[in-house]
């Protein structure tokens, strides 16, 4: 297909002006990442670049989306498990377009964090973010599978908790299934349970190490004698996506 025709099928698809979308394809195309592809990672990424561009150009922005989608793809193409995944689900990718389309920040998520695109597949989950006892027990089944001794598998765990469910969150924020106002709830719960279960990894690993401290409260022996305030934006329960944890530590020691 000549430069011409190409410009009229994406115009057609609502790709306007037609010269930006055949640009990003090329940037694409044209990218080291692209270019050292095995020859199956071409093969699937050939195969997954019209089912993008048909999805994209159903979204109110089709050219937004795909630049955004061509980050992405460029992010995570390498890892050719993630084409195959986009491949064999059209649905996820149709959730992915939508969200890429609603959200650069969701978009920029998920090119840092591919295994994010696994929440793709499954819906009932993906827009509706779990209530607090819910993430309880979410995150003490990944911390289960992680070795107790294994601290980086611990981290891992948690950080994989974390951008699980702060996707979920936003992908019901720009869905609108979420009102605004319950957003900070959902991102503070999310933080308050992470919070509780690193102070007892934390108290264990200390233990573990160094022996049990002894902490007394106003002369009473007490078990840990550690507490941690929130401040700013969680201590008000007005955490948005990008909050930072103000903390302050208290300890009787």
């Amino acid at each position: 297909m000549g430069v011409s025709e190409a410009s009229a099928a994406l115009e057609r698809m609502g790709y306007l002006p037609a010269v930006e979308a055949l640009q990003i394809l090329n940037d694409l195309h044209e990218d080291s990442a692209t270019r050292a592809l095995s020859s199956t990672g071409r093969q699937r990424l050939d195969r997954l670049i019209p089912m993008v561009l048909a999805e994209a150009g159903r979204v109110s922005q089709p050219l937004t989306a795909l630049r955004r989608l061509a980050e992405l793809i460029r992010a995570v193409e390498r890892r050719t498990s993630y084409l195959a995944l986009l491949l064999e689900y059209p649905a996820a990718l149709s959730h992915l377009v939508k969200l890429a389309d609603a959200s650069p920040w969701i978009a920029s998520l998920l090119a840092q964090h591919p295994v994010l695109l696994d929440e793709l597949l499954d819906p009932r989950t993906l827009y509706r973010p779990p209530s607090r006892e819910a993430l309880t027990a979410e995150i003490g089944r990944r911390l289960g599978r992680a070795p107790d001794e294994d601290l980086e598998a611990q981290i891992e765990a948690l950080c994989i908790f974390k951008q699980i469910n702060v996707l979920r969150v936003a992908a019901a924020d720009v869905s609108g299934r979420l009102p605004l106002m319950r957003v900070s709830d959902f991102l503070s719960d999310i933080a308050e349970v992470t919070i509780n279960v690193v102070v007892d990894l934390a108290w264990c690993h200390l233990v573990e190490r160094h022996g049990l401290p002894e902490c007394r409260l106003d002369g009473v022996p007490c078990e840990r004698g550690f507490g941690v305030i929130a401040y700013g934006k969680l201590g008000g329960l007005e955490l948005g996506y990008g909050s930072d944890l103000d903390l302050v530590f208290l300890h009787t020691a």
